[in-house]
């Protein structure tokens, strides 16, 4: 057994019917858990979100206790490193537990999205060359660079040969479980087509023509953002940096310092630690707003 699986299921028999009682509370995480491909029923999450908030707790209490003997510190430095210390740990590591799901969640959406436009293209050419809408699925599950499509075409293909559902039922099932919204529309019109006898060819070369243009919209706008945060790149973390080497260099030359530090101070404080600080800051926010085109 896994050491995942034993850990489940000793946070199970422990915080299991705590887990329980409230689950209610908690309700919202379960579409999280499904859409984003965790295998866990929300009992068993949450009842790891306690498990391991309380052990975070009782490692931090027993470690600020242990720390406070041996070091010899105040009484009241102790009391209050222990009742604040082990409470925020806890509830760290409870925010987190509560945070990944949704984070899994807008990754899954992020990568069908991406690749949606060219999964659509495959799957028009797919039914062009005559497949069924079952075996179209089949065949795109063999296409790991679609990313989270594939993995839900496989499973449409199981929901078909396991559980004997029809091509239009597995369709419309995993249309509601998608969190992306632009492929439970396609799947909704790629059931909705099927089951009313409609072309499907021309319906999805229709919209693997409409993602493709909207693919490529977004592309450009996003290259036009990235041209104005690259101007305020070198106006920012280029240009006005080495206009104030250029001041700092001068007034190395005449002397004095500047709120308590020296012109050499300030210059290695703006090259080791501002500069490089600002810089990762900036590929971070790059980073988060990257649309994925």
């Amino acid at each position: 057994m896994s050491f995942s699986k034993s850990y489940g299921k000793l946070s199970v028999s422990i915080f299991g019917n705590v887990a329980e009682r409230y689950q209610k509370y908690f309700i919202n995480l379960e579409p999280q858990l499904l859409v984003s491909g965790m295998r866990f029923l929300l009992k068993v999450w949450i009842s790891l979100m306690l498990f391991t908030s309380f052990l975070v707790y009782v490692s931090l209490l027993g470690f600020i206790i242990i720390f406070g003997i041996l070091s010899g510190i105040g009484i009241f430095t102790i009391i209050f490193m222990v009742i604040l210390v082990p409470v925020v740990g806890g509830g760290f590591t409870f925010m987190l537990f509560y945070i990944y799901p949704i984070q899994g969640r807008g990754k899954v959406k992020k990568d069908i999205d991406l690749n949606l436009p060219f999964a659509l293209t495959h799957m028009a050419a797919l039914s062009s060359a005559g497949l069924a809408p079952e075996n179209m699925f089949e065949m795109m599950t063999g296409f790991g660079e679609y990313g989270e499509i594939s993995k839900q075409a496989k499973v449409i293909v199981r929901d078909i040969k396991m559980f004997g559902m029809s091509s239009v039922e597995a369709i419309k099932d995993i249309s509601k479980r998608t969190p992306s919204q632009t492929f439970k529309q396609i799947l909704v019109g790629l059931h909705t087509t099927i089951e009313k006898g409609g072309n499907t060819t021309k319906y999805l070369n229709e919209v693997a023509d409409e993602a493709l243009n909207d693919y490529k919209v977004k592309r450009e706008s996003y290259m036009k953002t990235l041209s104005t945060y690259a101007d305020i790149y070198t106006a920012i973390l280029v240009a006005a940096p080495l206009m104030f080497l250029a001041v700092l260099g001068i007034m190395g030359i005449i002397g004095g310092d500047v709120f308590g530090f020296s012109v050499e101070e300030l210059i290695y404080l703006l090259t080791f630690i501002v500069l490089p600080v600002l810089n990762l800051g900036f590929l971070g926010f790059i980073e988060l707003t990257h649309p994925g085109v």
